[in-house]
C-alpha cells in the first residue's frame, strides 16, 4: 500500500507538469506560426524585390531614359532632292509632322497657363520629383476598391511621358514603366523645361496641339495674350476634349436632373473648378483678381479657321515658303518609310520614330524628280482626267508609281485623283489592289522564258484546257478562242488559255518562287495556284510600287533593284542615321529582258493596249483586269521609266468604262514626260540570240507543209536565245488535195485544173459542246472530213464536180477514201519550194492561189457555205 501510495504520490507531479506543458502548447504553436509567416514574408518580399530589381535592370532600364530632344519641335527635319540639271541637293520641304501644334517657348506662355495646368492636373508638381507617391497611392487604393470613377495618380511628367512616347497601354507593366521614367526624366530637365514641353504636347480639340495653337484657334490670338480666365478655359479641354471643347457638338443630359449642358457650357464648370484651385494654391494676387478672372465673358471666335491652317501657315513663315502645309503623297511614303526603317534600328515602334523625326533636325534625302512629280499631279488633280463615277454614286479612284528602271529610284508618286485633303491619309498607290493579267509578266511568262521552258517560238492551242466546275476553262473576254496562236499573240492579247498553259509547264511553285525571290512581289503560300498566279486572283494583290519595280527589270536588261524613295538620313551632325541602298540582283537573263520588251511592245503595237500607245516613244506594258471588272490595272515603262497605275472605287464596284482607264491615266502622265525626252529603243543583247525559220502553228521547224497551209503560209522567222531552238520539224501540218472550184477536199471527179495540194492540220480537239469553238476549226481536217457511223472517215462530194464517172472506178460510184493520215491521194506533189524565199514567213514560197469566185457556181452545202466563208475571211 506504501509502495502504491508513494507511487501515486510521485506520480502526481509528473501529471500536473505534463498538464503545465500542454496547457503552453497553444501560445507556442501561435508564435511559432507567426514566426513562420514573419520569416516566409520576409524571404518573398527579398525574393519579389530581388525578381522586381532584375526586372528593372533587364527590362525597365533600357527604356528609361527619355531625351526630350528626340521630342520637341525645336530642330524640323528636311527632305532634300537632287537637281537634275545641276546636280546639287536642293531643299524639297521642311516636315513638321501629323499634329498641328505652333511650338512656343516657356517665356512667352502666361504664368496663368502653367498655373491652371498644375492647380488643376498636378498641385504638388513643385515638391515631387516626378512621381506623388500620395497620389500614387490613393489611385492604388481606388485600383481595388473603385472609392473614384475618375481618379488618377500621374503627375504633369508622367502625362507628358505618356504624351511624347504614345507609351500608353492600360497595364501595370507600362505604369511601372512610367514611373521609373519620371523619376529619371525630373533628374535631367527643371521644372519650367516640363512645363514648356507638357503645355506644346497636350492635345486641346479640334486637331490643336499644343497652348499656342489652342489659343489662336479658339480665341484668334497668341497665347501669351490670354488672360487668366481663357488660359483656364484652355486648360479645362485637357480632361476630355469631346466634352469640354468650346467648339464640340455634344450635349450631355444630366439623368437626375434631365438639365442638358453643351460642351461650352460644361467647359465653363470645369474653368470655374480651375479657377478656384488657383485661388486656394494662391496664384491670384487678391480676391479681386480671382473674381475678375471668375466674370470675364470669354470671347471665342468662330472656328472659321481651321488648326490645319493656323499651323500650314506658321511653317511656311518658318521656311520662307507657299506651302499650303499639306504634303504630296510622296512626301507623306517618304515620311512613312523612314519612321518605319528607323523604328527598326532603335527598337521602337514606328510612331515614336516618326515623332523623332519630325523634331530631330534631321535631313532626308530623296529620290524624287519635282518636275515629274508634278505632272504627275498635275494630270490627278484633274477629276476630269478620270470622270467616272459608279451606280452608287462613287467617283472612280486611282494611284501611280513611276520608277526609274536604272536605279529603283522613285521618281514620282500619287495615291488619289482630285486635291489632296489631309496628311498620312490613304494611298492607293502604295495600297495592296488586284492587279489582274497585268501579273502574268511576272508570274507567268517572264520565269518560263528564263528557265527555258518556252521560247519565242512555242504555240499553244487557245482553247480551254479542262474543264472546271463542268465548265471550260478557262475563258477569254471578250475574244473567244483563236486555236493554235503563238506566245507573241498571247501576250499582246492576254489570252488565259496561253497562260494557263505556260504556268503549268512552268510549274506553280517555280512561278511563285520566282515573283517573290526574284521580283520581290509581297505574295502568300495562298496564291500558290494556277489562278492566283496564271490569271491574277491574288490573296491580297500588289501595290503599284512594286509593280513598277518589277516590270522596271525588262527595261533594265533584267537586273531588279528594289524601289525606294530615300538614299540616306543624316542627324544635325552630319552623322548618317539611315543608309538606305537598294537591293540588286540579276532577276532574269539579258536575252529574257530582251524578249520580253517584244512581247509586251506587242501589247501596245496591236494588243490590249494598243489606244495608249505613247507617240514619239518606245513604251510597252501590259493590261489588267479582275473577272468583275472591280480593278483595271495597267504598267507600262519606257528606256527611261516604268510606271504602275491602279484603278476602281475605295468600296470595289464594277468599272463601267470604254477601255482600260489605268491605261488611260498612264498615257496621261507618261505622253507628257516622254514629250520632253529623245526616243530610244529598248537595249538589245549582243550575243546570246539565234534566228530560227518555224511554224506558226506548230512551233517547230517549218516544212513545205507549212507554207502550203490553206490560209497561206504559217512560216516565220523568230528569234531564240541561243541552245532553245527548236529541233524538230512541223508534224501538225499534212498536205491533202483541195478543189479550188468547190473548196472542199478534193474527189476523184474534181478536174486536175482545179485540185491545188494544200495543208491542213492535223490535230484532234476536246469536244465541249456546239458553243465552244476556236477560230482555227475550219482548218482542221476533221472539219473537211465526214466521219460515217462505222468509224469510217470519206470525203464529202465536191458541191461543183459531182457528174460523170472515173474512168478508172469500175463501180461508178464516184466516191474515195481519203487516208486518215493525210497521205498520199494519187494526186501531183506540192511544188517544191526554195529557203529563203520570198513567202510570209521568209523561209519557203507558197503555191500561187486561184482566183475564186465569190459564189459556188452551184448550191453548196452547210460546209462549204462554212468553208467559203473561212476562206474568204482567212484571205
Amino acid at each position: 500500500m506504501e509502495e502504491h501510495g508513494r507511487h501515486r504520490e510521485s506520480s502526481q507531479p509528473h501529471e500536473h507538469r505534463r498538464r503545465r506543458r500542454s496547457a503552453k502548447n497553444p501560445m507556442d504553436t501561435i508564435w511559432f506560426v507567426v514566426r513562420t509567416l514573419l520569416l516566409v514574408g520576409i524571404l518573398s518580399g527579398a525574393m519579389i524585390a530581388g525578381i522586381f530589381m532584375y526586372y528593372v535592370k533587364t527590362t525597365l532600364t533600357p527604356t528609361l531614359d527619355i531625351n526630350a530632344d528626340d521630342y520637341t519641335m525645336n530642330l524640323s527635319s528636311v527632305i532634300m532632292y537632287e537637281n537634275s540639271e545641276t546636280g546639287n541637293w536642293e531643299e524639297l520641304q521642311m516636315i513638321y509632322g501629323d499634329e498641328n501644334r505652333i511650338w512656343v517657348d516657356y517665356d512667352q506662355i502666361p504664368d496663368a497657363m502653367w498655373q491652371a495646368a498644375v492647380a488643376i492636373e498636378d498641385e504638388r508638381f513643385f515638391t515631387h520629383h516626378g512621381v506623388d507617391w500620395l497620389r500614387t497611392a490613393r489611385a492604388t487604393t481606388n485600383l481595388f476598391f473603385r472609392t473614384s470613377s475618375t481618379f488618377g495618380g500621374s503627375t504633369i511628367t508622367q502625362q507628358l511621358l505618356k504624351n511624347m512616347t504614345r507609351d500608353n497601354d492600360n497595364t501595370v507593366n507600362r505604369k511601372v514603366r512610367e514611373i521609373f521614367r519620371a523619376l529619371e526624366f525630373e533628374k535631367k530637365y527643371s521644372k519650367e523645361e516640363i512645363l514648356e514641353l507638357y503645355l506644346n504636347h497636350i492635345f486641346l480639340g479640334k486637331k490643336c496641339y499644343g497652348v499656342q495653337t489652342a489659343a489662336q484657334f479658339y480665341f484668334g490670338k497668341d497665347v501669351s495674350e490670354l488672360s487668366a480666365a481663357e488660359c483656364a478655359s484652355i486648360i479645362a479641354i485637357t480632361n476630355n476634349p469631346s466634352l469640354y471643347g468650346p467648339m464640340s457638338t455634344v450635349t450631355v443630359t444630366n439623368k437626375e436632373t434631365g438639365v442638358k449642358k453643351t460642351a461650352r457650357d460644361m467647359n465653363r464648370d470645369r474653368q470655374k473648378d480651375i479657377l478656384w484651385k488657383m485661388n486656394k494654391l494662391g496664384y491670384f494676387e487678391s480676391e479681386e483678381a480671382y473674381q475678375e478672372a471668375l466674370n470675364e465673358e470669354l470671347q471665342f471666335t468662330d472656328g472659321s479657321v481651321s488648326a490645319e491652317e493656323l499651323v500650314a501657315a506658321d511653317n511656311v513663315e518658318k521656311s520662307g515658303g507657299t506651302s499650303t502645309g499639306i504634303n504630296s503623297y510622296f512626301v507623306d511614303k517618304v515620311i512613312l518609310d523612314v519612321s518605319e526603317d528607323f523604328a527598326k534600328q532603335l527598337g521602337i515602334t514606328t510612331g515614336a520614330a516618326r515623332r523623332r523625326l519630325y523634331n530631330g533636325g534631321y535631313t532626308i534625302y530623296c529620290t524624287v524628280d519635282p518636275h515629274i512629280q508634278e505632272i504627275a499631279e498635275s494630270v490627278y488633280q484633274e477629276r476630269a482626267n478620270l470622270d467616272v463615277t459608279s451606280s452608287s454614286g462613287q467617283d472612280l479612284q486611282s494611284g501611280i508609281t513611276i520608277v526609274d528602271p536604272s536605279t529603283g529610284n522613285v521618281k514620282a508618286m500619287v495615291g488619289k485623283v482630285g486635291t489632296k485633303q489631309d496628311n498620312l491619309g490613304w494611298n492607293y498607290a502604295v495600297g495592296k489592289r488586284q492587279c489582274g493579267s497585268a501579273i502574268k509578266p511576272i508570274t507567268v511568262y517572264a520565269p518560263a522564258l528564263d528557265a527555258g521552258v518556252v521560247t519565242m517560238a512555242s504555240t499553244f492551242d487557245d482553247y480551254p484546257v479542262r474543264l472546271l466546275n463542268d465548265n471550260p476553262w478557262p475563258k477569254n473576254s471578250p475574244q473567244g478562242y483563236k486555236g493554235w496562236t503563238t506566245l507573241s499573240n498571247g501576250v499582246a492579247n492576254s489570252v488565259n488559255t496561253v497562260a494557263v498553259q505556260v504556268i503549268e509547264k512552268l510549274g506553280v511553285k517555280n512561278s511563285f518562287d520566282f515573283a517573290t525571290e526574284k521580283e520581290n512581289l509581297d505574295l502568300v503560300a495562298d496564291d500558290i495556284n494556277t489562278a492566283a498566279l496564271g490569271l491574277g486572283g491574288l490573296t491580297y494583290g500588289v501595290s503599284t510600287e512594286e509593280m513598277a519595280a518589277a516590270f522596271a527589270v525588262f527595261a533594265n536588261g533584267g537586273v531588279y533593284n528594289s524601289p525606294r524613295l530615300y538614299t540616306k538620313m543624316e542627324d544635325s551632325n552630319g552623322n548618317v542615321i539611315l543608309d538606305n541602298e537598294t537591293e540588286t540582283h540579276v532577276a532574269v537573263k539579258e536575252t529574257t529582258a530582251y524578249f520580253m520588251n517584244q512581247l509586251l511592245q506587242g501589247v501596245m503595237n496591236g494588243g490590249t493596249a494598243s489606244r495608249y500607245k505613247l507617240s514619239g516613244m518606245t513604251s510597252a506594258g501590259k493590261t489588267g483586269t479582275t473577272s468583275d471588272n472591280k480593278d483595271r490595272y495597267f504598267v507600262g515603262y519606257t528606256p527611261y521609266y516604268a510606271a504602275a497605275v491602279w484603278c476602281g472605287y475605295d468600296k470595289p464596284e464594277r468599272i463601267s468604262y470604254s477601255g482600260n482607264p489605268a491605261a488611260s491615266m498612264w498615257q496621261k502622265v507618261m505622253q507628257k514626260i516622254a514629250d520632253e525626252q529623245e526616243n530610244k529603243s529598248f537595249t538589245k543583247p549582243s550575243s546570246g540570240l539565234v534566228k530560227v525559220t518555224v511554224c506558226a502553228d506548230s512551233g517547230l521547224l517549218a516544212t513545205d507543209a507549212c507554207a502550203s497551209d490553206l490560209r497561206g503560209s504559217r512560216v516565220r522567222e523568230v528569234e531564240v536565245a541561243a541552245g532553245t531552238a527548236p529541233v524538230e520539224e512541223c508534224s501538225l501540218h499534212k498536205f491533202y488535195d483541195y478543189c479550188t472550184e468547190g473548196k472542199v477536199l478534193a474527189t476523184p471527179l474534181c478536174p486536175a485544173a482545179s485540185v491545188k495540194p494544200v495543208a491542213l492540220l492535223d490535230y484532234t480537239r476536246v469536244d465541249y459542246g456546239p458553243s465552244i469553238k476556236a477560230d482555227d476549226d475550219a482548218y482542221l481536217i476533221g472539219s473537211l472530213q465526214t466521219k460515217l457511223e462505222d468509224g469510217t472517215v470519206v470525203i464529202p462530194p465536191c458541191p461543183v464536180h459531182q457528174d460523170g464517172v472515173l474512168p478508172t472506178d469500175p463501180d461508178g460510184e464516184g466516191e474515195t477514201t481519203v487516208p486518215e493520215d493525210g497521205g498520199d491521194t494519187g494526186l501531183a506533189p506540192p511544188p517544191k519550194t526554195e529557203p529563203g524565199g520570198s513567202g510570209s514567213g521568209g523561209g519557203t514560197t507558197s503555191p500561187t492561189e486561184p482566183t475564186l469566185p465569190t459564189e459556188p457556181s452551184e448550191p453548196s452545202s452547210g460546209i462549204d457555205d462554212w468553208i467559203n466563208n473561212v476562206w474568204n475571211t482567212g484571205n
